[in-house]
């Protein structure tokens, strides 16, 4: 059932109960006869019933009812609270409660103001034998205690609206900043690609324009091509100059410097040791053999680079190992955790490194499989092919 139904239904019943105070009071208290007693006690209760769908024709009926109630009351008692009973200032009060919350703040304000007239006129119109200094503090009583009410809750209703705001707009900040981690990454594996592609062009290029002066009496027909080949190389150079320069900015002159390959992975281990993780490598000798592709060795080396950071900020302590297999052309890499030895605040990550391994592996037509041990570990285990060339588009299964 929809929130709103079961809110129209606590109304009536507090509406129903409200009545079935008022009437009896009215007519014991006030002097009324049971009808009128009757009819206004329904008609103001029931104005609350009916705000949360009608709140236009609410204000009226209970406006209308308070000062209808402060007309017919009969008593010259002066201990008398006159012209507003208390059934009438909670009802009213009730009333206003709801159009502030659901209506907008104009409603609620005529309704207010509509009942402090009402009560007001109801009580110089037909006088009663209660003293003026307690009508007007009934009356002042009254106006207070409504207009308390609607003060509080446009404060509620508006708190609320901002809370909800910031949890909206921190989700779009989220959602942002995921974005951009994501583009970071795929940026920084664009310039690294271009490192790679353009070392293995400029050698292209150098080759062909030298190849004639390498090769005297080389056939005309085969210079003509190597000119061909040189020239192509050039462009396809300058071309991807000019695609970096829209990804590369003035903070990125760092970046130029050699990439990082298989040889320097021992070097990163040691260095997660240095910082304090308790780690292990096993089979760093396999990576001595610097064959494969330039762009296969930074992405084993970016794995293990982000997996060992992940160790550091989500199991500080845990003992790590790190795995290394080789199988014809195949380097496996597996980075295994134990469970941390001491209770931490989870560091929020957000999981864009796990992305990049995966973007990463994905240049070399490998895969990463990640996931929780049954001990309370996490295990990092990458499938990289060393001399992959092809660009198949056959599907990859990514865990």
């Amino acid at each position: 059932m929809k929130p709103v139904v079961w809110f129209a239904a606590a109304l009536g019943v507090l509406a129903l109960s409200l009545a079935a105070v008022a009437i009896p009071l009215n007519a014991a208290v006030f002097g009324m006869p049971l009808a009128i007693a009757f009819l206004l006690g329904i008609a103001h209760a029931g104005s609350v019933g009916i705000a949360l769908f009608y709140p236009r024709s609410a204000t009226v009926i209970s406006c209308s009812a308070v000062f209808l109630l402060a007309m017919a009351a009969r008593g010259d008692d002066p201990t008398t609270i006159w012209p507003v009973s208390v059934t009438t200032l909670i009802g009213q009060g009730l009333l206003i409660i709801v159009l502030g919350a659901h209506q907008a703040w104009p409603t609620g304000l005529r309704c207010w103001l509509g009942g402090v007239v009402a009560a007001t006129g109801g009580a110089v119109l037909a006088p009663q034998g209660v003293s003026a200094d307690a009508v007007a503090g009934n009356l002042f009583l009254f106006g207070a205690v409504t207009g308390g009410a609607f003060g509080g809750t446009l404060v509620v209703r508006q708190w609320r609206q901002i809370s909800s705001q910031l949890v909206q707009e921190r989700r779009l900040s989220a959602a942002e900043h995921a974005k951009r981690v994501v583009a970071e990454e795929k940026t920084r594996i664009a310039r690294e690609l271009h490192d790679v592609i353009a070392h293995s062009m400029s050698l292209i290029n150098v080759q062909a324009t030298t190849a004639q002066y390498r090769h005297p009496g080389l056939d005309p027909r085969l210079a003509a091509e190597f000119d061909e080949m040189a020239a192509a190389s050039r462009r396809a150079l300058r071309e991807m100059r000019g695609v970096l320069g829209v990804l590369r900015d003035g903070q990125t002159g760092g970046e130029l410097v050699p990439q990082p390959g298989l040889a320097r992975i021992p070097e990163l281990i040691d260095s997660a040791g240095r910082a304090g993780v308790d780690v292990s490598a096993h089979g760093t000798e396999l990576l001595e053999d610097a064959t494969g592709t330039e762009i296969a060795g930074i992405a084993a080396f970016r794995i293990v680079q982000e997996a060992l950071s992940n160790v550091t900020r989500h199991a500080p302590g845990a003992r790590t190992e790190v795995r290394f297999a080789r199988s014809g052309g195949v380097l496996t890499i597996t980075v295994r955790n134990s469970a941390p030895d001491r209770v931490v605040n989870p560091v929020q990550g957000g999981g864009h490194g796990l992305v990049g391994m995966q973007e990463r592996a994905a240049i070399v037509n490998g895969s990463v499989h990640f996931g929780h041990t049954g001990d309370g570990g996490y295990e990092v285990r990458a499938v990289l092919p060393l001399n992959h060339t092809g660009n198949d588009s056959q599907e990859r299964e990514i865990q």
